[in-house]
């Protein structure tokens, strides 16, 4: 499948996953980052600088944990979902600051909804950004409330009669 999308053989992608063949020209570096979706430098094997301080926003998503009032109206479900798949592809596509300025509306969107599974990847997602930026307490805290949402849905779900 790699070889497909990159319109090279089998035995060139092989021979490169083996060491038998170097990638060389950073033309084909390019080529094989775009076509898994990560940075050419994570090929290359260098790493991006980190910002020097948290950046903004950092702040509104540690509130954002803090707040346990959910007086916000619960929103559609398939929009948070479709929110909560845009803030996976923005932290994929290491797009973070972006995702910094998202997270704490989805938060407190999540906090509202009634859809335990999405409030456990908006945990989630937001455990992995802050763990990425340097902010790796808030990160542990984020993923303790993952972990809590995920083992009441299924203690719920243990609880459910069964039709």
């Amino acid at each position: 499948m790699l070889a497909d999308r990159l319109r090279r053989s089998k035995s060139w992608v092989d021979k490169v996953e083996r060491g038998v063949r170097a990638l060389d020209r950073y033309s084909v570096i390019q080529e094989l980052a775009h076509v898994l979706r990560v940075d050419p430098e994570v090929l290359l094997g260098q790493q991006r600088p980190t910002p020097a301080g948290p950046l903004d926003g950092v702040d509104d998503i540690r509130a954002a944990l803090a707040c346990y009032d959910t007086s916000q109206a619960p929103q559609e479900t398939d929009e948070l979902r479709r929110q909560v798949g845009y803030a996976w592809l923005s932290y994929q596509h290491a797009h973070y600051g972006q995702l910094v300025r998202v997270l704490p509306g989805l938060l407190d969107a999540a906090q509202a909804t009634r859809s335990q599974e999405l409030l456990v990847q908006a945990y989630r997602i937001t455990s992995s950004l802050l763990v990425k930026l340097g902010e790796a307490d808030l990160g542990w805290l984020a993923a303790d409330r993952a972990m809590s949402a995920a083992a009441m849905t299924r203690s719920w779900q243990q609880r459910r009669p069964s039709r």
